[in-house]
């Protein structure tokens, strides 16, 4: 490894119990056991230790943050950096560019053929950031109800500004739940079928709903107690996400002489491209007009409101492509197919980018894809399954 250091700490490691809520990515990385999760931490250790000697403080220092954007913005750049070796490029980081003093995160050269690279991340905001570790901190106190008969399902319907009363809650929680038999709901199916609990106070609105467990779960140590979560805001699709991490990249560096892709890391839980569509082409829409005979005529429509398309041409053609990457997870490298968008009428083209999928319009005007002949695995010369084993052996 360059320079010798290394990512995570160096100790006998005998918890292999999930995430707590609050624990960081890299918290909680840095001290699950686990032959499982020793494949994760040598692949992040591998590719670190390929990262530019210059850039791996930096790098280092934000995958061991607390915050997990820092964590994610971090491991993101790892990731993007090792697919270009993995294309056969020599990456530099951070590159110098003539007539700024801003620069951006890699140029990746091969041959005759230069590409500068800019990673982006839509992330929570400060203010939701600090909301979920006040619902995390609600979930950690929870995870110490004693609750031998049933787990819980919680919805956070409304969420204060401080901190709940925990402890009490707690308290009123057991005592609810001390006063429930298991065996009353063994025909319920629904949330609904099952008893229920309402919380209200200091601006928290909190239900919970008891689910039984199965006999042979009953009484035993170290089943936590929290067993299925509600809607808690998630992002489906992050259409607006993408746009904002686009919004400054267009001309940040004039001209590069290259192609420039922006790299944007997303946290959209869509399993389809609406969200990339409506954010680089325009958002789908319907347009309905009222014909001479009365009748109505629907047309399908993008409103000039995307990264490229501004109506009557094409804009911020300075971007060669965006490479959009969704739910990146050091344990879920080898799966997780990403799609480079290229630009349809860009000032430089962007030559064949072949880990990615590759996204593009065609001659008759219509988006099209085309598929890598490789998986992310086979690019990372990682086996399938991988890794290999179980998460949270029993």
């Amino acid at each position: 490894m360059k320079c010798g250091v290394s990512v995570f700490s160096i100790i006998a490691r005998t918890d292999p119990s999930e995430a707590a809520h609050g624990e960081s990515q890299f918290q909680y990385l840095d001290r699950v056991a686990g032959r499982y999760w020793d494949q994760v931490r040598d692949l992040i250790e591998d590719w670190f230790s390929r990262l530019c000697t210059d850039a791996q403080k930096d790098v280092r220092g934000r995958l061991r943050d607390r915050d997990d954007r820092q964590f994610t913005g971090a491991f993101f750049e790892l990731y993007l950096h090792e697919c270009l070796l993995r294309m056969g490029y020599a990456v530099t980081c951070h590159p110098k560019v003539e007539g700024t003093t801003r620069r951006p995160d890699f140029l990746a050269q091969k041959d005759s053929t230069s590409i500068y690279f800019e990673a982006r991340s839509t992330s929570l905001s400060d203010i939701d950031f600090a909301a979920t570790a006040r619902r995390n901190a609600v979930y950690q106190s929870l995870d110490k109800l004693n609750t031998p008969n049933f787990f819980l399902w919680i919805d956070v319907v409304q969420q204060g500004n401080g901190s709940p009363g925990v402890r009490q809650l707690r308290r009123d929680l057991e005592n609810w739940l001390t006063g429930l038999d298991p065996d009353d709901y063994g025909e319920a199916k629904q949330r609904e079928d099952f008893a229920r609990f309402s919380y209200e106070e200091d601006g928290w609105g909190i239900e919970f709903h008891a689910i039984p467990k199965t006999a042979e779960a009953r009484g035993k140590e170290g089943v936590r107690p929290l067993g299925i979560f509600g809607p808690r805001g998630e992002w489906l699709n992050d259409q607006q996400g993408i746009r904002s991490a686009l919004a400054t990249k267009g001309s940040a560096y004039g001209q590069l002489g290259a192609p420039f892709v922006v790299a944007v890391a997303s946290n959209s839980w869509s399993t389809d491209d609406w969200d990339v569509r409506n954010a680089l082409y325009g958002t789908d829409a319907v347009q309905i007009r009222r014909l001479a005979d009365g009748t109505d005529e629907t047309t399908s429509m993008r409103l000039p409101d995307g990264y490229w398309y501004a109506g009557d041409h094409w804009a911020h053609r300075g971007v060669s492509a965006v490479l959009v990457v969704k739910q990146l997870h050091p344990a879920l490298v080898g799966g997780q197919q990403q799609t480079i968008w290229e630009h349809p009428d860009p000032e430089i083209r962007v030559g064949a980018l072949p880990i990615w999928r590759r996204s593009f319009v065609g001659p008759n005007g219509h988006i099209e894809f085309q598929t890598p002949q490789s998986s992310q695995a086979e690019w990372f010369g990682l086996g399938s399954p991988w890794p290999v084993g179980e998460p949270f052996p029993e």
